[in-house]
Order: C-alpha cells, then sequence, then structure tokens
C-alpha cells in the first residue's frame, strides 16, 4: 500500500507565473532538455567505513516515496515544482553536516477515552482518544490526504471488492471505489501495473482520463504528479539486471548502467536517459535553482564491487551527489517535498555509522537518530519514529524526530495509552494529529488522536539480547546477540510472501509456491546457533539453501534446516550432538557467486512429519516478533489474493506446506501484481 501525501506548503513551489513543462524542467516554450553533457561524476561521501549491498525497497516503498501535489488539471498541464534549499557548489560532499540525535480492546466498535494522570500535567497533553474500528483482518491501512479518512482495500463479499473508507466519525467502512491500485500525486492518480499487458494503467481521478506506461516496474512520478520516470532496460537486457539477479544484488558478470525513460506524466515527450549507475530511481527530489523536475533520487552502485549508494541526479548536467553508503543500505523513504531522505545504514566497520538516519536531498546534513524502529514523514518535515519494544508485552510509542535540529519527544504515554502493532502495520495522517494501525491484538484497526506538545523522556534503548526457549515455546532464536541495524533483522517471513509468489512456479514451485522458511539479514559470517537440542542428520544435504546448509534433528521430532551458511563443518559434523546456544555455522550470501556482498541471510526452515511438511517456526518460539523486522520501510508484508485479501496476512496465519503438492498460490488477482 502506498502513502499518500497532500499539498506541500504553497511557498515552497515555484513563483506565480513560472510553470514549468512536466519532465522537460524548462518553463513553457523553452522547448526540450538541454542535451546530454558528459557527467560530472561527482566524489563519494568522505567515511573510513566499507559498505555493501542494501536490501530490497518493496514495489509499495518505491511508489510511495513519489507522491506529492498538483491541481486538478489533467496531467501535462504545467504547474510548478517544489523548489529546494541551496545546493551545494560543488557535487564533492563530506560528512561535516553528520550529527547524531542522542537524544483490553472493547468488543465493538467503540471510544476509548484516556484519562491522563493527575499529578502529571505534560501526559496530560499527550494522547486523549484511542478507537477500535469495526474493521477485523484487514492489513496496509493509510491516510487520505485529507488527514481524516482512513483507506484501505477490503472485499467483504465476492464482487464487493474495491477501496473501502473510514471517515473521520466513522466505525464502519463503506466502499469509496471498485478500482484499486497505488494512489500517487495527492490522491490525483491511481496506478495499477499490468503484468500480463506488460503495462500500467494510470487513471487521473479528477478528470477520469486514463492511459498506460509500457513498464510493470511502478513508474516514479513527480511530487507535482506531471512527469514520470520508470526504468526502460528490460531483465537481461544491456543496462538491466540479469536474469539471475537476486532481490539485493546483480551478479558481477551483468553489471551495467541503467537506462530509464522520463516523460511527462502520461508518456508524451519521453526521452531515455543512461544513468550512471546500475540502479534504480526511487523519487523526483526538488532542483535548488527551481529548475523544475530535472532531480532524481537514486540507489545503486558505480561498479559491481561498490557497495551501495543513494544518490541526488540532476539530469541536466549529470552531476552527481552521494548521499549515502552502507555496507547494506535500506529502508528508503523521502519526506513529501522530497527536501529529505530516512533510511537505514547497517554493518558498517564503525558502529556509530549503523542506525536510522534522516538526509538533506540536497547533500548539505545528515543525522543519526538514536533509537531505531518504523518512521513514517509528516508533511512539514517531521518524522514520527515508533521504536523497536524492549519486549513483546511492552506497548509502543510513539516519538518525533526534527531533523534540523534533533530534538525529540514522545507522543504518547504508555501507561495511558498502551497499544501493540501487528509487523509494524501502521500509518500516521500527514499532519501528524493521527495514527491508524492493525492491533497485534485482535487483528482491527485502531486510530489514536494525538494531542498536546509531546514531552521528552528517555529514548528507547536497543532491542535486548533473545531469550531462552520458555514454557510453550521450545525454541530459541538462532542469534546469540540481539537484533539491530549492526547485527540482523527478519527481511521476509515465512508463508504467502510476495517473493514466494513470484517464485512461485520456480525458487518455491516445490514448496506448493511460498516461501517455506524465515529469512534473518545479517552480515556474511554471523554465528548462528541451535535454537533447540538435537542430533545433526546432514550437512550440506539436499535441503537447498546454498551454498552450504546444516540440518538437526530436534529432541521432538522436528526438523531444523540452517541455510545460506559460509561455513559449518568446524563447528558441526553429522551425528554431533547440539544443545541450545551452540554454534552451528555462519551465514554466508544467497546469490552465485556467493561473494557475501549481495543477499546475505540465514534461511531457517522447521520441517515436520520427517521433511515433507515445512511449518510456520513463529509459534515454537518466545519472541517480540511483531518488532523483528526493525520498522524498516516498507516493511515485510504478505502477498494479497484481492478476491480473498484477509488471509495469510499476518504472522500466525500461515499455512503448512507438502513439498511436491500442488501450488496454492494462483491468485487470479494478486496484489502487488
Amino acid at each position: 500500500m502506498c502513502r499518500v501525501v497532500p499539498c506541500a506548503d504553497p511557498s515552497s513551489h515555484g513563483q506565480e507565473g513560472e510553470a514549468l513543462d512536466g519532465a522537460r524542467g524548462q518553463r513553457r516554450g523553452t522547448g526540450k532538455l538541454p542535451r546530454r553533457v558528459m557527467p560530472d561524476v561527482g566524489s563519494r561521501v568522505t567515511d573510513t567505513t566499507t559498505s555493501r549491498r542494501g536490501v530490497l525497497v518493496g514495489i509499495a516503498g518505491m511508489a510511495a516515496t513519489t507522491a506529492g501535489c498538483a491541481d486538478d488539471s489533467a496531467p501535462g498541464t504545467r504547474s510548478a515544482d517544489a523548489a529546494s534549499s541551496g545546493l551545494p557548489s560543488n557535487t564533492e560532499r563530506t560528512a561535516k553536516g553528520e550529527e547524531t540525535t542522542t537524544a483490553v480492546a472493547p468488543a465493538n466498535a467503540a471510544e476509548v477515552v484516556l484519562p491522563a494522570p493527575s499529578n502529571n500535567s505534560a501526559s496530560q497533553a499527550q494522547v486523549t482518544r484511542m478507537t477500535r474500528l469495526a474493521t477485523t483482518g484487514v492489513t496496509q491501512p493509510f491516510f487520505a490526504d485529507d488527514n481524516d479518512r482512513i483507506l484501505f482495500y477490503d472485499q467483504p463479499a465476492p464482487g464487493q471488492g474495491g477501496m473501502f473508507v473510514i471517515g473521520p466519525q466513522e466505525f464502519e467502512p463503506r466502499r469509496e471505489r471498485a478500482e484499486w491500485g497505488y494512489m500517487l500525486g495527492g490522491s490525483r492518480l491511481l496506478v495499477t501495473p499490468r503484468v500480463q499487458r506488460r503495462d500500467t494503467a494510470v487513471t487521473h481521478l479528477p478528470t477520469g482520463r486514463e492511459w498506460s506506461l509500457p513498464t510493470t516496474t511502478t513508474p516514479v512520478f513527480s511530487n507535482d504528479a506531471t512527469a514520470v520516470a520508470y526504468t526502460a532496460s528490460g531483465v537481461g537486457s544491456p543496462g538491466g539486471p540479469s536474469t539471475g539477479a537476486g532481490s539485493s544484488g546483480w551478479s558481477n558478470s551483468a553489471f551495467g548502467l541503467t537506462q530509464v525513460m522520463i516523460a511527462r506524466a502520461d508518456g508524451e515527450d519521453g526521452r531515455k536517459i543512461r544513468l550512471p549507475i546500475n540502479g534504480s530511481v526511487q523519487a523526483w527530489i526538488p532542483a535548488p535553482d527551481d529548475g523544475g523536475n530535472v532531480r532524481l533520487l537514486l540507489s545503486g552502485r558505480r561498479a559491481a564491487p561498490d557497495d551501495p549508494s543513494y544518490w541526488a541526479y540532476d539530469t541536466r548536467d549529470e552531476s552527481l551527489i552521494e548521499l549515502a553508503r552502507s555496507k547494506r543500505l535500506t529502508g528508503l523513504l523521502a519526506s513529501p517535498d522530497g527536501t529529505w531522505i530516512a533510511h537505514v545504514a547497517m554493518w558498517n566497520r564503525k558502529g556509530d555509522q549503523d542506525g536510522l538516519w534522516v538526509t538533506r536531498t540536497d547533500g548539505s546534513r545528515r543525522r543519526r537518530v538514536s533509537m531505531i524502529g518504523g518512521y513514517r514523514w509528516t508533511s512539514d518535515n517531521r518524522l514520527l519514529v515508533i521504536p523497536h519494544r524492549a519486549t513483546r508485552s511492552a506497548s509502543h510509542e510513539v516519538w518525533e524526530v526534527s531533523p534540523e535540529t534533533g530534538d525529540v519527544r514522545r507522543l504518547t504515554d504508555p501507561s495511558t495509552t498502551p497499544f501493540q502493532i501487528a509487523n509494524f502495520d501502521w500509518d500516521i495522517s500527514h499532519d501528524g494529529s493521527k495514527l491508524v494501525f492493525v492491533s497485534a491484538a485482535d487483528k482491527s484497526l485502531w486510530r489514536i488522536e494525538l494531542g498536546g506538545t509531546g514531552t521528552v523522556e528517555t529514548i528507547p534503548g536497543p532491542p535486548p539480547a533473545p531469550s531462552e526457549a520458555s514454557g510453550d515455546k521450545p525454541y530459541r532464536l538462532p542469534f546469540a546477540v540481539p537484533p539491530g541495524p549492526s547485527t540482523w533483522y527478519v527481511a521476509q517471513w515465512y508463508g504467502v510472501t510476495t517473493t514466494g509468489y513470484r517464485g512461485r512456479n520456480s525458487t518455491y514451485g516445490q514448496g506448493q509456491g511460498i516461501h517455506f522458511g524465515i529469512d534473518f539479514a545479517t552480515e556474511c559470517g554471523s554465528e548462528v546457533v541451535a535454537i533447540a537440542p538435537g542430533k545433526v542428520i546432514a550437512v550440506d544435504g539436499d535441503f537447498g539453501s546454498p551454498p552450504h546448509n546444516c540440518v538437526v534433528l530436534l529432541d521432538d521430532g522436528n526438523i531444523a534446516m540452517y541455510g545460506h551458511l559460509v561455513e559449518r563443518t568446524k563447528h558441526v559434523r553429522v551425528g554431533d550432538r547440539v544443545e541450545p546456544g551452540q554454534v552451528v555455522g555462519n551465514t554466508g550470501d544467497s546469490i552465485a557467486p556467493y561473494t557475501c556482498n549481495r543477499n546475505p541471510h540465514l534461511h531457517l526452515e522447521i520441517r515436520k512429519q520427517g521433511r515433507a511438511i515445512a511449518t510456520n517456526p513463529v509459534p515454537y518460539f518466545d519472541a517480540n516478533w511483531d518488532d523483528m523486522t526493525l520498522g524498516v520501510w516498507p516493511g515485510a508484508r504478505f502477498e494479497r489474493n484481492l478476491d480473498d485479501p484477509a488471509s495469510n496476512q499476518f504472522l500466525d496465519d500461515q499455512p503448512d506446506i507438502r513439498f511436491g503438492g500442488p501450488i496454492i498460490t494462483n491468485f487470479a488477482r494478486p496484489w502487488p501484481p
């Protein structure tokens, strides 16, 4: 689901009468974009760390960063583009601006007024109203650009699917339209990729005008919805990813520069440009000289051995400003006006380079936020963060971060407003006054009104180390260290994931078309420990997950398979007895040639009844699963069957599969397609 953003302050736009010509970036009558010139290669941010590769930013995340504002005229009309503050006079940037900020549900729909303690005047100014909405099983809600309406997809009865809405004074949802897709450009564009037709349908909602773009990769629209950019190179074609590429990197043999098409929003006046990197367009960002839609936010690398970077790219002179680089770089989310980005850096040699960062897209400042968790931008460029909790029984909290000053304040008090979010599935209204989330307790939608000025409290600490097995939860997590930007996090769940769906007839065909394990993203060489007592029955057996695996028959009769290992035999051999917490291997890469700079992670499977059935590992662990993704945008979500949208959308609602059984994910209407 993509995030819809409101119009920015009119003062951030060009002066009246100086309308711009979509992707041309020119004032009317001045013609097309300047001809290509030799690129100014710029230089990387001065940094002593080394970096490698980031993980994927999902298709919804790519779409969400492009939302913005425009007038109600049809695409192709000329409107002023947002301006930004001054670009540095030189494309070479250093880390000078770098700073660190230290800084019981009702049975039916109801409004719950939560009084603040009388002895805490600061708390009285915080949240006072929390509302349970009469919707259960709905996921990925988001706010419309009016700050009041909550939107989501549902199909309560056959043939009744579509976009549903809950208004500010409403509890029951109502269907707003039958169509569904990404809502971009201030809710003016409804965008739907059509894989079978190899194009993307676009509807301009105010006028009803419809057109298509020749791409199935979600197009990136400018903030004013008058320009578009999308990948022009197909898979396996020059400048594009190789057919053997994984979701986190390209093979060295196929590395090439990416080609993109930039055009007006309706596809007219397009031209193809070759980027100076192998990567992708993430957003349009403001030009420092009020030059219109001429700057792009890119992610990728300039050479195959490089670590991934985020770049500001000017299509006029092809200059690059490197905004961030890290061994793993993920979670990119641009602010509504494009002047800031939030992202997560991981696995660097210097630990103070890891964490959640905010960076100006003109390259003038970057700041590390001293908490990790889910994050969203408001329309006035405040970053709201919901930190990772210490335990699964604790309440989530909402914090506000100022990227300019680094000031932080807590907006909710867990003693008066306890709430727990399922799988970091939440959104914030664009003015930051309301929050909607999917409750981990009852799987319903809840709405919170954020009031008052907030308080300064002790900043949440890092996640704790994994706990031992307990009670009816017989397994411990496969790492001795806690999750975090310097260690590990869940990148993909067991179940009906989008990756599993897209690989249903290839990689996951023998597993009935689902991802039949949990992927823990972690740096190559990280120690993997036994989750439960048992006996090693195979090393590099025929269980898949190359380059190496280790298979343990657990004392309870289940089988644990640790996959994508780079090392195992120095720790264990077939026949060895292992105990919980004992090292059984070291994590490796999952993409050939397994050089540890593409997609390193641990793939953990639990099988039962011998090796024939894979089952969801989540119920076996006493773990804070809902926070294990660290809140990295856009989140580890599940593929949706639009004809049965509530099925298989929660961590504990994923099917067992029998290897060799029929595919169960051949959806007629999948989302994302």
